[in-house]
């Protein structure tokens, strides 16, 4: 009878933690407001902290640089951090402003946010709002006008949705999408549904300029947002969320790789756990609402802590049942802690969006767990909360915004995807798949000669998400340097290749570019040779440079025909800045190629 009860009650908690999941998971099913009809107009500064970020922090500040927000209301600061390689150069070179801090003694995250923001707010015109952004992460075109909404509000803490770029088509990276999905999707998605505040995580966050005079950022630890969120929670202060406000960010590739981010994540929380939580629980008790719902929130471990936590305990249950120690009823909390834990996921998901792809991830969730254990184990033999890392990554590799990235070799200061046509197919159909929008750029000499030229191609070509060898030198070029390209991918292969793919997934192709009528012998070639491709249309704009071309109308006439895949034949380097410059303001477009001539031989001239 003890042991039975002693039983039960041990898994009432956990119950208790699965239903509030639950709950989170269904309210998520409720659609966001709709946006501001007015034009929201708060002066912004964009902090970039970043430490040793060479490789990406151009593609960073690339993205937030094209931002759908009024270009003389915010400023991009990256915030160079006892770098020891080149992070300042190429933040400068990808036209961000720089803040270089040489600080030993007081090296991480928070300690350089710190720094920045009050030289930030010690400026004559201070902004409204600071925006942080990780220099690993690709900002969606509708970040900051997602942020700023909430802010004219009367919001002074706002959260956007951080989502992962993924890396590649394992069933580890599509799990850890999975994650992302349920916990910023869904249960912030969830918390704000219900009206209640969320937690800041660190990237693609706001503050007002008001809140951090009267509440200066001083939060230090290795899980700086959670710390600075309870703060906030403390002082009456309830973040909101900002579900239109998108960034993604990268996850470092392998097991192995991510041991170091996690054991950040875990090991901090679990740090501030013991901190804070008897002080947030404490001023519960004592009738503070706020705090009460704050050590709630806090107190739910992490979702594969709770599923450990009860396939152990009701195994531990069902085994002294079948000897007969206990009784049948010690197992009902348990087993309906997994019901509702399993309903929340397969909720949540749904609630999300996620593809079919994500489902067939779970099938990863054993092998997950083992390594999420002995990620446990290894903060029983200790963790400093204050240390900084980034994540790390295997040299070379980067990640696109495809959910796919295979690994790269740098050619002439150009990343070039290691990948034949066979990969690159799999990179375009996964964004098509999955409604991701990528640059793709068909790498040749001229494209290797252009970017020493020009700073602004150099930076376009290191944050489109899809670079193929096109041309022999290229290959060759790449096996120097012992990191060889399978195979050549040429244009006049690719799209040819890419039409097949989007006739046999149903989507629609747009020809823009050429003279003379042949964007549509192109297209028709195009419908003859792969049965059931849809052309959404085609257009030649009069010959005119990038700054003369009437863009406002092409994106019009792109925007109104709907298409999926969009072909782009204005001549290197004038295509691959002008999709740079563009692609924000095309939502409906996945797949958007610089093709150079292609049209001209297709159309036999």
């Amino acid at each position: 009878m003890v042991l039975s009860l002693a039983l039960t009650l041990a898994g009432v908690p956990f119950l208790v933690a699965a239903l509030y999941l639950l709950t989170l998971a269904v309210a998520s099913l409720r659609k966001p407001r709709p946006p501001l009809t007015e034009a929201v107009r708060r002066r912004l500064v964009v902090i970039v902290p970043a430490h040793d970020e060479a490789e990406l922090v151009g593609r960073c500040v690339d993205s937030l640089r094209r931002q759908d927000y009024p270009p003389e209301l915010f400023r991009v600061v990256v915030v160079a951090d006892n770098c020891s390689d080149d992070t300042a150069a190429q933040a400068r070179r990808a036209g961000a402003e720089v803040m270089e801090r040489r600080d030993q003694a007081a090296r991480g995250k928070g300690q350089a946010l710190r720094w920045a923001m009050d030289g930030v707010l010690a400026a004559a015109e201070p902004p409204d709002g600071i925006v942080v952004v990780d220099a690993d992460s690709v900002a969606d075109g509708g970040l900051l006008a997602g942020l700023a909404e909430q802010l004219a509000a009367g919001r002074p803490a706002v959260q956007g949705e951080y989502l992962v770029l993924g890396e590649d088509d394992s069933a580890r990276s599509r799990l850890v999408e999975a994650a992302f999905l349920l916990f910023h999707r869904v249960r912030l998605g969830g918390r704000a549904a219900l009206g209640l505040p969320v937690n800041l995580v660190g990237n693609g966050m706001l503050l007002s300029r008001d809140l951090l005079l009267a509440l200066p950022w001083d939060a230090f630890s290795g899980v700086e947002d959670l710390e600075y969120s309870i703060r906030l929670r403390l002082a009456g202060v309830h973040p909101a969320y900002a579900p239109r406000a998108l960034v993604r960010g990268p996850i470092p590739r392998g097991y192995s790789a991510m041991r170091g981010q996690r054991l950040r994540w875990e090991g901090g929380r679990f740090h501030l756990l013991r901190a804070r939580l008897p002080e947030l629980a404490g001023r519960g008790l004592r009738g503070d609402a706020g705090a009460l719902d704050a050590a709630v929130d806090l107190a739910v471990p992490p979702l594969g802590l709770l599923v450990m936590a009860l396939v152990g305990g009701g195994a531990v249950s069902g085994a002294l049942v079948a000897v007969g120690t206990a009784s049948e009823a010690s197992l009902v909390p348990w087993i309906l802690a997994l019901l509702c834990l399993a309903g929340f996921v397969l909720v949540g998901l749904h609630s999300a969006g996620a593809p079919a792809s994500t489902y067939l991830a779970m099938l990863e969730v054993p092998r997950f767990l083992l390594w999420k254990l002995l990620t446990y184990l290894r903060l029983v033999r200790g963790f400093d909360p204050s240390r900084w890392e980034r994540a790390q990554r295997e040299p070379g590799r980067g990640v696109d915004g495809t959910g796919s990235r295979a690994d790269r070799v740098l050619i002439g200061g150009v990343p070039v995807d290691r990948v034949g046509m066979s990969g690159a197919l799999t990179l375009l159909r996964s964004a098509l798949e999955q409604r991701r929008q990528v640059q793709v750029a068909t790498v040749n000499v001229d494209f290797l000669v252009g970017a020493q030229r020009s700073p602004e191609l150099r930076a376009v070509l290191a944050s489109s998400e899809v670079n193929v060898a096109d041309g022999a030198p290229v290959v060759w070029l790449s096996r120097l340097l012992g990191r060889p390209v399978p195979e050549r991918v040429a244009g006049t292969d690719l799209v040819p290749a890419i039409a097949g793919e989007a006739a046999r997934g149903g989507f629609a192709l747009f020809l823009l570019g050429g003279e003379g009528g042949v964007a549509g012998i192109a297209a028709r070639r195009l419908t003859r040779e792969h049965e059931g491709l849809k052309i959404a249309g085609w257009l030649e704009p009069p010959r005119a440079s990038l700054e003369e071309l009437d863009s406002e109308s092409i994106v019009a006439t792109v925007n109104q025909a709907q298409p999926d895949v969009l072909l782009v034949a204005l001549g290197n380097p004038k295509q691959e800045l002008w999709i740079a410059q563009h692609r924000h303001l095309l939502p409906s477009v996945s797949v958007l190629i610089g093709v150079g001539c292609v049209f001209d031989l297709m159309a036999g001239r």
